[in-house]
């Protein structure tokens, strides 16, 4: 692939992450990290700070089948949906890691 298309991709992609990041700041009252000395925050709020991935790819469908089911749970037991949990077993005596996934719905507040 020529540099200039690798150029070119690598900019919309870091745009892309930065229109993210400010979205996500907003839904959870926070603000967008753009201090140079802590490169691993993306968003923080007072309490809490976030991780922001960006991706075109369609969810995974493990991911988008476990939100369909966790919907259907959260609607027959007139419960709120807490969100997917996924469990990396770690394999052959590795330890074993658990992930809370939720979604956010991005369009909180906006005006359409």
């Amino acid at each position: 692939m020529p540099t200039s298309n690798v150029k070119k991709r690598n900019r919309n992609n870091r745009q892309r992450g930065k229109i993210y990041e400010k979205l996500i700041a907003s839904v959870f009252n926070g603000v967008r990290n753009l201090d140079k000395s802590r490169p691993h925050t993306d968003v923080e709020n007072k309490t809490h700070v976030y991780e922001v991935k960006s991706r075109q790819a369609k969810m995974p469908t493990l991911f988008d089948g476990a939100f369909k089911q966790l919907h259907l749970a959260s609607k027959e037991s007139k419960k709120r949906e807490g969100g997917v949990v996924v469990v990396y077993t770690g394999g052959q005596g590795g330890k074993a890691r658990a992930v809370l996934i939720q979604e956010i719905d991005l369009d909180r507040g906006s005006s359409s």
